[in-house]
Order: C-alpha cells, then structure tokens, then sequence
C-alpha cells in the first residue's frame, strides 16, 4: 500500500490549483475574433478624405451608412435597480453623417466605427459564461450598420452579456 505524506501530496494540490485559476482566468476572456459571413472585415473603411471628395452615400442622396432605433428598458423582474443614469426610452440614431435623436450621436458613431457590428451580430448563445448578473438593463437595437442588418437585443445577464452591453455602452446608455 502506498502511503502519501505531505511532500508526496502537495505537488499534486499545486497542479490542481493552477489548473483552476487558469480555468478561472479563461472565463473572463473575450473570444477571439471570427470573421462571420457577411461581416465588414474585409470592406473599406470610408475616410474623412471620401466624405470631402462628395463620395459619400448620403452625398449621393442614399441612406446613412448607420441607421438604428434603440430601445432600452429595465425588466425590473427581480427589484434590482438600474445603474445610475440609465434611462429607458426610444432614440433613433443615423451616422454619415451623425444625427438622429440619440442623446450623444456622436459617441455612439465613433464606438461603432471603432467596433464594426461585431457587438450586434455576436452570438453569445453556445459561449461559456460567468453566470452573474450584471443588472436589469436591455436594450433592443434594430436597423442597419453599413449592409449589415440589425436586429438583436442586450442585456446583463451573464458575463459575455455584460461585457458586450459594455463595448457598445455609448450607443445604449449615452
């Protein structure tokens, strides 16, 4: 029979836990970027250059590059209180030029030039994620970003929710 002592035993604990904080450390991580079928990976990016040639689409008298309406609401399910300066209501949101009647248009286009539409085509479906609960804010967002349409919903519900209700904060929560 095989005895285990103290120096015998603690070499096996160690692994254990350093498998489990690297466990830890994996569910906080975003996922790696795909690029889907469809997405604006590989388009151009229009330039400030463009838009003073007269080459942009509203220029042309076609529709702004980003057209949204956006929704936000608290589901107020549990009695959790929204975050402090959250406001439910309807904005509408146009970029190429900035408009609409979205409190801060301008932040929002810029948090959307710089993410693309990977924030509202993710799937977040079949991701591992932490399971908290961030609070009772949602926010549905239809429309379209350059050719790609929009239609999904935000929500702090598990971590991945969280943290993409987070990269498009300046869009829903201005």
């Amino acid at each position: 029979m095989r005895m285990h002592t103290f120096a015998t035993a603690l070499p096996t604990r160690l692994a254990a836990l350093a498998a489990l904080g690297l466990l830890i450390t994996a569910c906080g991580n975003e996922p790696a970027e795909v690029d889907a079928p469809g997405s604006d990976a590989e388009a151009p990016q229009e330039t400030e250059t463009d838009a003073a040639d007269g080459n942009d689409e509203e220029a042309d008298g076609g529709d702004a590059a980003v057209e949204l309406v956006i929704e936000t609401s608290v589901s107020g399910e549990d009695g959790t209180p929204a975050e402090e300066g959250f406001e439910e209501g309807t904005w509408t949101l146009t970029c190429a030029p900035a408009g609409g009647d979205h409190p801060d248009p301008e932040a929002a286009c810029a948090a959307i030039d710089e993410l693309g539409t990977e924030p509202f085509t993710m799937d977040t479906s079949d991701m591992a994620c932490t399971m908290q609960v961030g609070g009772p804010e949602e926010a549905r967002v239809t429309g379209h970003v350059e050719d790609t349409e929009i239609d999904t919903e935000f929500n702090k519900r598990n971590g991945c929710e969280i943290d993409r209700f987070g990269d498009v904060e300046a869009v829903l929560n201005p």
